[in-house]
């Protein structure tokens, strides 16, 4: 019964693409952009010796669009816009209502009174937007371009905006067009420069009509905005570009509104994520519905001749990786012949495929659509469309790396190495298993920008993470996400339209929607029966596996998911099992314990930090572990000499932990530390090669913590970091070299050096007084707690009354009291999230210090 309803949806929803489908347009669903219906607003045309607004609905249309506050959304009826959705449609928005004001031509009777006002509103609101822009965080198609060009239009007509981020903004366009110039497109093959030409409208030294042949359609790479720029600055009127865009206004989501999407037609795009979908899920088998078969093989088949062997988002348009790769895939799934190793050959660089061969930076997502187009073409092979969820790249992850371990223990890659796996590929499907369960809302859905959507890449990626060693273990948990996922998709039929994809801004498309919706619906979940290869794989024995199982049903960690703890210990022995470093000669082995400490600590924060962070921070730890060590047997012997040696090495061992930096604090040759350097007792005190102190306002935690200003590197904050901890250690003789404990004797150096890998990259201003106050608090309540658990643990070795342990117990109840409230301090405050999430794991790691205290893992 459920396979019919699929099968009833998926026709439905095919008829409805394909009816919209004509061979000379094409097709497209993409949502309507202010940003694109107000350059087509500001197109004129002489008619008879009278020059009039070409499209006055399209105006009409922006001015209803625009907020009380002045400023524009991307989307129409949407207050809820994207950051840098805000800023390019009100600017582009802004500069139509001020072509009209100057010429209001056949629209003079709704113009001239009301535009005054609400330029200026638009202007003052767009300052407001620009100052708070994290340039460097912006993902939107061109926008490097595109923003400088209207900042230029703007101060033209007398609106000159200056912001933080505007240098940086330019350097980044400034790079942009040192690699693809407008003035190549005269005489070479069209590029996805063609797409943003708008750019380069206010380049009054380019001639737009040498452009005319590069049109595909009437169109600039299907860009209505693109054409728009394109048919304003041609000196002779090109009538095949005026078709295409009244064709636009009439066929796209705008249906003769005025309004139109940021790209049309869409149709290789939307097919290809459509169809792809449901076959990659097992839903559509081929044969099922020839006749669907052959239109869409025929479809992608002519794209594909007009783009040399791949395929771009429409057809005639310049071909990149994510529209080619999904294009192969639904070949190869139908039964014909993928064109991988095309793919391949064309969009190959040093270390990634690129999405297009002048894109700034790489994909994730396209690069794991790739993957899976290769692991499924059946020859012998010897941006892009970005998305704003972060369960979109986990879905195609878990597609793509689930689909290369099924064709590796079928023995169809013996190529591949099995460390390669082990270290990688594996732990990262764990930690996106345990991102996904820990992400899910109380309503059953994920996500915050578009609930549906983002809730069916969720319920994807967990069917297929069923493969994963110990899933029996916490088979449940899956399976329940899984229907409160599809519980929630259920009950929110007909929701609005969600904004996830990228292009110039947001957009979304109801086809892909409703084709992720149901394919979330209607795929399996059964749990493949070859697990046990996999579990070989990770070399781990199933009754291990058990016995740990058992004895956390048993221990503190009971409270925890079962789940979070199971991933956290595989991922923790693969780590064990495989890293290992040497640093200025010292061997820094990775023990179980304390990997396992912060890999569980780091699965179960609210804030992520990357992989590098967690790794580093294991190091870390175990450098402190193994400095604790050998300087307390030196010390325990009487040899001095020794505990120099020791000395030097740990300098050379922080010096060789991180090789990029540029030398910011002094190390000689020989790896001592200069005595002309300040000694560190108290607290860091980052001091450059050429003698200059770091400035005050760049400390954190008052004198505590160093953030490494953004010119300090890696290892100047680790050597600041650790050169505290050997100074200030406090010698323990007969400490043993299984002592877990060791390693929170370095914890506020280990503290200092987490906050100084999270602030050295960072442009923000730093932490305000009050909360270095408190943070500085927090931070030794922290140090506190892991002293006395160290005290407790070390009773084992010696006498402990039962007095002295209830006031241990007490003091320690009291610290986590005063730790929590400096917490919620920091979160009322405002603290950078990021800053205040590594505050917590690393505080939370010494909690559960006190947890496995006594438990063998």
């Amino acid at each position: 019964m459920a396979e019919h309803r699929s099968q009833q949806r998926i026709s439905k929803l095919l008829e409805g693409l394909l009816g919209t489908y004509e061979p000379c347009f094409g097709l497209g669903s993409m949502t309507v952009s202010i940003y694109d219906t107000a350059w087509i607003a500001c197109i004129s045309k002489t008619v008879s010796g009278c020059s009039q607004w070409l499209f006055p609905s399209s105006f009409v249309f922006v001015l209803e669009a625009q907020l009380a506050d002045g400023r524009w959304p991307a989307h129409p009826n949407e207050d809820d816009t994207d950051e840098v959705d805000g800023i390019l449609s009100t600017m582009a928005a802004s500069y139509c209502l001020i072509q009209h004001a100057k010429n209001p031509l056949q629209l003079r009777h709704i113009v001239v009174e009301s535009l005054a006002e609400r330029i200026n509103k638009a202007v003052a609101c767009l300052s407001s937007l620009l100052h708070k822009w994290q340039v460097e965080d912006c993902k939107a198609v061109g926008f490097e371009l595109l923003a400088p060009s209207l900042l230029n239009l703007l101060e033209d007509e007398g609106h000159f905006l200056d912001f933080p981020g505007k240098e940086q903004l330019l350097d980044i366009r400034n790079q942009k067009l040192s690699r693809a110039r407008p003035e190549t497109l005269y005489d070479r093959p069209p590029s996805a420069l063609l797409h943003s030409l708008e750019a380069f409208h206010c380049r009054k030294d380019l001639s737009f009509d040498r452009f005319a042949h590069q049109k595909v359609g009437g169109s600039m790479m299907a860009s209505p905005s693109a054409t728009a720029s394109y048919l304003i600055r041609c000196r002779e009127w090109d009538d095949e570009a005026e078709a295409y865009l009244r064709l636009v206004v009439s066929n796209g989501q705008g249906k003769g509104s005025g309004g139109v999407p940021s790209a049309y037609p869409s149709t290789n795009f939307e097919l290809a994520w459509t169809v792809s979908t449901f076959l990659e899920t097992g839903l559509w088998t081929p044969g099922l519905s020839v006749q669907y078969d052959n239109k869409i093989l025929d479809t992608l088949e002519h794209s594909r001749k007009t783009g040399k062997g791949l395929v771009g988002f429409a057809p005639g348009i310049e071909p990149d990786l994510d529209d080619s790769a999904k294009s192969s895939t639904i070949f190869s799934l139908l039964g014909r012949q993928g064109f991988s190793g095309r793919i391949v050959e064309h969009f190959d660089s040093s270390q990634c495929l690129k999405t297009y061969r002048a894109e700034r930076n790489p994909s994730v997502s396209a690069n794991c659509n790739a993957l899976l187009c290769i692991l499924l073409d059946s020859e012998d092979y010897p941006s892009k469309y970005a998305n704003l969820s972060p369960f979109y790249a986990a879905m195609l992850m878990t597609q793509s790396l689930v689909e290369l371990l099924q064709r590796w223990k079928d023995g169809k890659l013996p190529e591949i190495q099995t460390v390669l796996l082990k270290k990688k590929v594996v732990p990262t499907l764990f930690q996106c298993l345990v991102h996904i369960l820990r992400s899910q809302l109380i309503d059953g859905s994920w996500g915050s920008r578009g609930p549906r959507e983002e809730t069916a890449y969720a319920i994807l990626a967990l069917a297929k993470m069923m493969i994963l060693p110990a899933a029996q273990f916490f088979n449940d948990d899956i399976l329940f996400a899984i229907d409160c996922g599809r519980s929630f998709l259920r009950r929110s039929q007909n929701q609005k339209t969600e904004y996830l994809w990228i292009e110039k801004v947001t957009y979304g498309s109801k086809a892909l929607a409703e084709a992720y919706t149901i394919a979330a619906l209607y795929t399996s979940t059964e749990r493949p029966s070859h697990t046990n290869a996999i579990l070989h794989l990770c070399c781990i024995d199933s009754q291990d596996l058990a016995d740990f199982v058992s004895k956390i049903e048993r221990d503190p960690l009971s409270k925890y998911p079962k789940h979070l703890v199971i991933a956290s210990w595989i991922v923790a022995r693969l780590y064990v099992s495989h890293l290992q470093r040497n640093l200025g000669g010292l061997t820094i082995a990775y023990r179980l314990e304390p990997t396992f400490r912060w890999i569980l600590a780091h699965n179960r924060a609210v804030s992520i930090v990357s992989a590098r962070f967690i790794v580093d921070m294991i190091t870390a730890s175990l450098l402190t572990d193994c400095i604790v060590t050998l300087v307390d047997g030196a010390v325990a012997s009487g040899n001095n000499d020794q505990l120099l040696l020791l000395k030097d090495a740990f300098y050379e061992a922080v010096k060789t932990f991180d090789k990029r930096g540029s030398g910011f604090t002094k190390i000689e040759a020989n790896g001592a530390y200069n005595s002309s350097s300040p000694k560190v007792t108290g607290g860091i005190n980052l001091r450059s090669a050429d003698g200059d102190s770091a400035r005050e306002d760049q400390h954190v935690f008052g004198d505590r913590i160093s953030s490494g200003c953004p010119k300090a590197s890696g290892t100047s904050t680790t050597i600041s970091s650790f050169v505290g901890f050997f100074n200030d250690h406090n010698v323990i003789p007969g400490a043993s070299d299984t002592d877990n404990s060791t390693s929170l004797t370095g914890l506020p150096h280990l503290l200092a050096f987490a906050t100084c890998l999270v602030l050295q990259k960072r442009r923000d201003a730093p932490p305000t007084l009050p909360q270095r106050y408190i943070a500085n608090e927090a931070h030794q309540c922290v140090t506190t707690i892991a002293e006395l658990q160290r005290a407790v643990e070390r009773s084992e070795h010696g006498p402990f009354t039962a007095s002295r342990s209830q006031a241990t117990a007490a003091i320690m109840r009291y610290e986590k009291e005063r730790l929590g409230l400096a917490f919620q301090h920091l979160e009322k405050s405002g603290m950078d999230a990021e800053l205040l999430g590594v505050i917590k794991l690393v505080a939370d790691t010494v909690d559960l210090a006190e947890k496995l205290s006594g438990i063998e893992i």
